[in-house]
């Protein structure tokens, strides 16, 4: 009864979403995301229906734990649901387990959403705490209809089949990782109620990875903060030596150690088969998801969770081609290949970035040089940096250069307004040359 109704949760979830966007629209409210919470109101000062989402979130976990993830989070539905498909078609893949599942959502929660909305709201206090609760659409923070289809497959299937149950809400989500603060002091837990027979059932069904029947027997409860309280532990539990019970915080056994992996865990030889352990190369690991992240972060219009999604798979991956093939050369190719293809993508990220920071200093014979390699080397064409450039060398009176990259803008976008007048400024420029050369 219990699954059942996390399920009609998780399906009433999606309905609602549905709802809000095609049937009741925003002019009421707007976006419900997470990502409210750091870019309206520690940025701004802003109260949107995002930011009371987190709150409720935040109090509610303080009380269930992460209840929020397992009953209500799509995306974490998403993954149940690839990792339910992958079972009927007989795929079972290894959970990978590692630290890096506690340090990179850490991280980018941090980085990309504490960090820089605290440092603009800092050097720009708010003035007053406002709500706007239609504000922003419900679109605000939505990819294209081309990068949504691919974080869906790989965020929400392919980190599945590659790293394992959940693998994204383990080693991605920066959600999860705002939510593990309160879940450690949360009053209701996967409590140890004695009589367990070491049956593996309640790990090998932890929709997250977590070894519940090792910390229930060390920890007398299960202290993992990924721990989304969907209580499939509970239900498949042949003793019935785990129950979801409260608990008094003040009360509470708080032991550091008890929220780290450590060696001993996953060694039930029933379950032992079904997970495997990087520790050994976490750090190496986590240096390349880093670099591999940020080497494709933005590229291609992708956002920070499609970019992290796919540096951890690779990453991870990197030192698991043995499994694939037999061939040292062909694993050594593969590893180039990765590396070069990264390399390639950070060389563009660089240059872009170098690019617009000189155009922006009004350097512009540096800024060309950036922009020029970004241009030539970049697969995707993008019609700004021509107008740049063409602006760049009109300044620099390189006539004819200006023109061309007014004209590759133009092709890539007809409809851009500051391409057509760069053109028409160009054109100008060349009547009043022509007129004083005649």
């Amino acid at each position: 009864m219990t699954q059942k109704l996390r399920i009609f949760s998780l399906i009433t979830i999606h309905v609602l979403i549905l709802a809000h966007i095609y049937i009741f629209g925003d002019e009421v409210v707007g976006s419900v995301d997470f990502q409210e919470f750091f870019h309206s109101f520690i940025k701004y000062g802003i109260i949107n229906s995002g930011v009371i989402l987190v709150i409720i979130a935040f109090i509610v976990t303080l009380i269930f734990g992460r209840f929020f993830c397992g009953w209500g989070c799509h995306f974490g539905a998403v993954q149940e649901l690839s990792w339910a498909i992958l079972k009927k078609l007989g795929i079972r893949p290894k959970t990978i387990n590692s630290s890096i599942i506690t340090i990179l959502p850490l991280f980018m929660l941090i980085n990309f959403y504490i960090l820089p909305n605290a440092i603009y709201a800092v050097n720009q206090p708010w003035e007053a705490i406002t709500i706007e609760m239609a504000n922003p659409s419900i679109w605000a923070f939505l990819p294209g209809f081309t990068i949504a289809t691919l974080t869906f497959i790989i965020d929400g299937f392919l980190i599945v089949y590659f790293l394992g149950r959940k693998g994204f809400c383990r080693y991605i989500c920066p959600w999860g990782a705002f939510l593990k603060i309160p879940n450690t002091l949360a009053m209701f837990k996967v409590r140890n109620s004695g009589g367990c027979i070491e049956s593996g059932n309640c790990t090998s069904s932890c929709p997250v990875g977590i070894d519940v029947s090792y910390e229930i027997n060390h920890y007398e409860k299960v202290t993992n903060t990924n721990c989304t309280s969907c209580m499939i532990c509970i239900d498949g539990c042949p003793s019935k030596a785990i129950t979801y019970q409260w608990k008094n915080p003040l009360k509470e056994n708080f032991q550091f150690k008890h929220y780290f992996l450590n060696k001993d865990m996953y060694s039930l030889p029933i379950i032992k088969k079904k997970f495997r352990s990087i520790h050994s190369k976490d750090l190496i690991i986590l240096i390349l998801i880093l670099f591999f992240g940020f080497s494709i972060d933005g590229l291609y219009g992708m956002g920070h969770f499609l970019s992290f999604g796919l540096a951890s798979i690779v990453a991870i991956k990197f030192f698991a081609l043995k499994s694939y093939f037999n061939n040292k050369i062909a694993i050594k190719s593969i590893r180039l290949l990765i590396v070069f293809i990264f390399c390639w993508h950070a060389t563009i990220k660089y240059s872009i970035w170098q690019g617009l920071k000189n155009y922006d200093a009004n350097n512009y014979n540096t800024s060309i040089k950036y922009l020029e390699c970004a241009v030539r080397i970049y697969p995707k064409s993008i019609g700004r940096f021509h107008v740049l450039l063409g602006r760049m060398y009109l300044e620099n009176n390189s006539i004819d250069k200006a023109r061309n990259h007014a004209l590759k803008a133009i092709q890539i976008n007809p409809n851009y307004h500051s391409s057509n007048e760069l053109l028409k400024e160009i054109e100008s420029i060349e009547y009043q040359i022509y007129n004083e050369l005649d």
